[in-house]
């Protein structure tokens, strides 16, 4: 594939699913302006890549990558959280519809970390599954496993998830 045709490809998904890759990015994240990044390098990959790959379906394929991604990220955010002090990271708020609202963004900010913790492929199925709502069988086909494979690693990551909430004093059940 030509560089002008992979540039046209390129614009034409990112018009028709930025909006896809934006939300996908988002529901890991947590954060606009984050997820407009992701949605960028994303798009910005794609661009760059050989145009060899057969894509059956660009939706899956976008929201896999844009998950993946935002995982990415969080990883290199839990990096550089271990260095600051945890005081700043836990203000209360005064009102009590803010502390309700800071008791849910702490459990987001927990799952998120606990999800960057898992093995790549566990955090790609329960981020495709759990976040974007995808199908077991599509996420199946957009990581070229089986369907098998997927529900155990789904369990897997499950698992691994209440574990690590539940050392942190979290003793939500994660959905199967």
């Amino acid at each position: 594939m030509s560089a002008s045709e992979q540039s046209r490809l390129a614009e034409s998904l990112a018009r028709q699913y930025g909006r896809l890759v934006f939300q996908a990015a988002y529901r890991v994240l947590g954060d606009a302006a984050q997820a407009e990044d992701v949605q960028q390098e994303v798009f910005l990959r794609l661009l760059q890549s050989d145009g060899r790959d057969t894509i059956e379906s660009w939706p899956a394929y976008l929201s896999a990558a844009a998950s993946r991604a935002a995982i990415d990220v969080l990883r290199r955010q839990r990096r550089w959280w271990r260095a600051l002090p945890l005081w700043r990271a836990q203000q209360s708020g005064a009102a009590e519809s803010a502390e309700q609202a800071n008791l849910h963004d702490e459990r987001a900010r927990r799952l998120r970390q606990a999800l960057a913790g898992l093995p790549r492929r566990e955090a790609q199925c329960f981020g495709l599954r759990y976040l974007e709502g995808m199908e077991i069988e599509q996420i199946a086909r957009s990581l070229q496993l089986s369907v098998n494979n997927v529900n155990v690693v789904l369990h897997r990551a499950r698992r691994r998830l209440e574990a690590e909430l539940a050392e942190r004093g979290d003793t939500t059940e994660i959905a199967p």
